[in-house]
């Protein structure tokens, strides 16, 4: 077909459309009112650190909030996300958000970028984006409850207010907190039992090794509150030998001190003298623990039996 004829029959076409009584026009230009309500109260992917202004602690977090929008305009209901970045003065309850408001439904997604004020519990700003297909220009007030872990919940798109929340926010330092210096839970203290090392030494043909570990509980400052102690040994000696007593002791190198912990294992007889022999756990007070994490070379372990004495001073643990 010429080109000529393509354009003779799309006129004419057109002259029958118009004939007929039907429009053929651009799309008029419209206002109209918005407003939707919302909750987004779902927080995952919640990621939160904390620094000390010179006016407080701050708390800067970013997560993604999901939720519902409801609406009489189908463009504004739907599954709602909002992707926001929260910074909060946590002892004055003031700051601000930002992020992006996305509404999945039918009639296409509503998108747009919220920029807020966080006062009282509550964030106070604006939207602006885009509305459903054909996009409309969509500019509201955005108004909600808010918290950085639990979302926005009682939102108002295009109503709601609340006085006195503008900010003035300043950029500065912002001190991280300090790390805890001993945030194991687990020690581990070697041992290496000798008779060389018994207060008086001998030439005792025997030995021993194994481990004393402590199990930490702390609180969420980090100090101990409590422990349990488990001794487990292995030893050798050159034959029959009785096992009198397994335990702890606080004293220096090259003196006998107090035992300050007993391990509990009953008096028994072994006919090769080769054996392992271990401890039930013992709850231990959290002075000790602490005491033998920070000064561990003040204390010993000691194993006494009827052929003589194994000692081993504490060497500084192994953390877990």
């Amino acid at each position: 077909m010429s080109r000529k004829r393509l354009v003779t029959l799309l006129a004419l076409t057109v002259g029958a459309l118009v004939a007929a009584g039907i429009a053929v026009a651009a799309r008029l230009q419209t206002t109209q009112s918005a407003a939707a309500d919302f909750s987004a109260t779902t927080a995952t992917k919640v990621h939160t650190t904390t620094c000390t202004g010179s006016d407080g602690t701050y708390q800067d977090t970013n997560a993604v909030y999901t939720g519902t929008a409801t609406s009489s305009d189908a463009r504004l209901a739907g599954a709602l996300t909002i992707h926001a970045h929260s910074v909060l003065n946590t002892t004055s309850g003031l700051g601000w958000l930002n992020g992006d408001y996305r509404v999945k439904n039918a009639n296409g997604n509503t998108h747009g970028t919220v920029r807020a004020a966080v006062a009282g519990g509550k964030a106070v700003g604006g939207l602006t984006g885009n509305a459903g297909r054909p996009d409309g220009k969509l500019v509201a007030s955005f108004w909600a409850d808010f918290a950085q872990s639990g979302g926005f919940d009682n939102g108002k798109l295009g109503s709601g207010s609340l006085t006195g929340a503008g900010i003035i926010f300043t950029r500065g330092q912002c001190k991280p907190p300090k790390a805890h210096p001993h945030p194991f839970l687990v020690a581990h203290f070697r041992i290496g039992l000798t008779s060389r090392e018994a207060v008086p030494p001998t030439k005792l043909n025997a030995h021993g090794t194994g481990t004393l570990t402590l199990d930490l509980m702390r609180d969420s400052t980090g100090t101990i509150t409590g422990a349990t102690a488990i001794f487990f040994v292995n030893y050798g000696f050159a034959g029959s030998v009785t096992v009198n007593d397994i335990a702890l002791y606080q004293g220096a190198r090259g003196t006998n001190g107090a035992k300050s912990l007993d391990s509990g294992i009953a008096t028994f007889t072994d006919a090769d003298g080769h054996g392992t022999v271990a401890s039930a756990s013992l709850s231990i007070p959290a002075s000790l623990a602490q005491a033998l994490l920070t000064n561990p070379h003040g204390y010993y372990v000691q194993l006494d039996s009827s052929l003589g004495t194994l000692r081993d001073q504490l060497g500084g643990p192994v953390h877990q």
